[in-house]
């Protein structure tokens, strides 16, 4: 059993992957090379830090894919006890997820700022 959750898993993790490169090499084509990409707002919305586009939209998909293989090392050590497998499973069935929502939530928010500052491509 505790091969099959991983098995299950690492397939959300590839898929939660998968989905923030799509978006992220979306919004690449649309966001000059030189453009400063607002990375963090302040609760005013007024922008805090901001970076360059490759470190900008590759941080999280980047962040997610060193959390995922954290989480398969730890499979190793869960596959011995049943409970582990149990619990270390409902981390990586959630936590790909909030990867990835919170990326795409943040490109929709960056993609629309630059869009009203008439920063993007068409």
């Amino acid at each position: 059993m505790a091969q099959v959750l991983g098995y299950i898993g690492d397939a959300l993790w590839i898929l939660a992957l998968a989905i923030m490169a799509s978006a992220s090499r979306q919004a690449w084509r649309r966001i000059p090379a030189d453009a400063a990409v607002p990375v963090v707002t302040g609760p005013d919305g007024s922008v805090v830090l901001s970076a360059g586009r490759a470190a900008a939209l590759c941080a999280v998909p980047v962040l997610a894919f060193a959390v995922g293989a954290a989480l398969m090392v730890a499979r190793i050590w869960a596959d011995g006890n049943a409970l582990a497998a149990i619990a270390l499973f409902a981390a990586r069935a959630t936590l790909p997820a909030l990867f990835a929502l919170t990326h795409l939530r943040w490109l929709r928010i960056v993609l629309d700022r630059m869009q009203a500052a008439r920063t993007l491509r068409p």
